[in-house]
This record gives structure tokens, sequence and C-alpha cells, in this order.
């Protein structure tokens, strides 16, 4: 199988590619920096650049590019382009991977998300979506903002999430992108619901920090309730296998 993967040099992106791969398949990659990569197309969803040759000969295509910083242009316009071209391609499956629980929730992206998914479900190209839960790497990356001061590292105790490693969800598009369209797929969600506080205490002992864990009250933030009722959980798809105290153990060895 031909695959298009966007996204394809990006945390979850590479583990998709790596796996197509390894099972034989075919990865192209659409990126804006081909540098240090094989089998690629140099191209922008936000313009639409090298996008008529990205899709050219492909078959089907995972859908995993995304950029904070020009949402509209990148996740909804792009996302329509992209569709557009695929069908003229004559593409027969797109598999857009998305998020847990975002109906609601006073967050831009997840605002440009849900509006990428609508013009997926526009059947411009027979579809799957794929909604996870927040990426192990993504904690880290709230962590290491929250975490910045001296001495201390504040954070907001009473948020909820179900981390999941990014290779499991890759592992679960590969799967999907072989087997016929079938629209919203269930929910996939890490092994486990977590409060804030327990990810960062874990995160802090694998990294060897001494600073000193304090709450951060967030309570005039919508999205920050959001986050701690619960809201982008799924506990009754608990799909992914690796831990967050595995995947440090991984990365943070002692």
């Amino acid at each position: 199988m031909n695959v298009l993967v966007t996204g394809g040099t990006g945390r979850l992106g590479r583990h998709v590619v790596t796996q197509l791969r390894n099972q034989g398949h075919r990865a192209r990659i659409l990126t804006r920096s081909p540098k240090g990569h094989v089998d690629t197309v140099q191209g922008d969803l936000s313009t639409g650049a090298g996008l008529v040759r990205a899709v050219n000969g492909m078959d089907a295509i995972i859908h995993a590019a995304t950029q904070l910083t020009n949402l509209k242009a990148t996740d909804v316009v792009g996302t329509r382009r992209l569709l557009a071209m695929a069908r003229e391609a004559g593409i027969k499956h797109v598999v857009y991977v998305s998020i847990v629980g975002m109906e609601g929730i006073a967050y831009p992206y997840y605002k440009a998300k849900l509006a990428a998914e609508a013009i997926v479900k526009e059947d411009i190209v027979p579809w799957s979506i794929l909604r996870a839960t927040q990426f192990h790497t993504l904690m880290e990356t709230f962590l290491g903002a929250f975490t910045k001061p001296p001495l201390i590292a504040p954070v907001p105790f009473d948020w909820q999430f179900q981390p999941v490693d990014p290779s499991e969800v890759a592992a679960k598009l590969v799967e999907v992108v072989k087997h016929e369209p079938a629209g919203m797929l269930p929910d996939f969600g890490g092994p486990e619901v977590r409060d804030f506080k327990s990810i960062a205490t874990a995160w802090l002992k694998a990294r060897g920090s001494s600073k000193r864990l304090v709450n951060l009250p967030m309570p005039l933030m919508r999205f920050s309730r959001q986050f701690a009722e619960g809201r982008l959980l799924t506990p009754d798809h608990k799909d992914g296998k690796i831990t967050f105290e595995q995947y440090l153990e991984d990365k943070y060895p002692q």
C-alpha cells in the first residue's frame, strides 16, 4: 500500500512512517522541511504547495499534520485543500487523527480540530477518524512550560489526563488505514487516568529535579475547569499499554 503521511516528521507521524515501512508499505512524507528524510515531498498545507505531487500515486492518507501557529490555514483550510486534491487523485481512504473530548472545551486548538473533523465528515474522500487522548510527550511539553521558575514547580494539581504513547496511537492508525473507511472509530485512550499532580511528581523524579511541587489554581479559566472535570478522558477505552512511568523510564534511564 502507498500511504501519504502528513505531519510525517512530527511526534506521532514519525512513528506512523516507521511502522508502515516496517510492514512493507510505502510511506511518503509531506513536510515543509524534507532535509534528512527519505521519500518526501516538500509542501505546505497552509499554501497548497506540493500537494498535487504529494497525493499522486497514493492509495490512502494518514492526516496527522497540525500547526499551532497557523491553525485556520493549516488545520482547517489546509485539510479541505488536501481532501479536494486527494479526491482528484482517486485516493480511497483518508484517516484523520483527532482528540478525545473536545466538544465545548474553551481552547482554540480544539475548535480548529473540530472544524477539521467536520470537513473530513463531508465525504470528500471516504474517511475514518481516530480520536486519541493526550500523548506522553505533550505532558512533558506542558510540564516544561509550567516549571520554568527556579526552585518551584507550579502546576494545576486537579487537571486530569489519560496519557498515551504516540507509538501505540501510530500502530492503531496503521491498522485502520489498511482496512475500509469506517467513519468515527472508538476513542483510543491511555492505560491510566491521572491527575496532573501525580504526572508532575513522576516527571520531576525521573529527571532528578529537586524543585518543590506546588499547586497552581486556575479557577478563572474555563478550559482549566474543564480539564479538571475530566472532559478529555475516555475511561472506558484504556487501549494503550505504556504508562507514563514506563515512558519516563525509557527516556530517562537511571
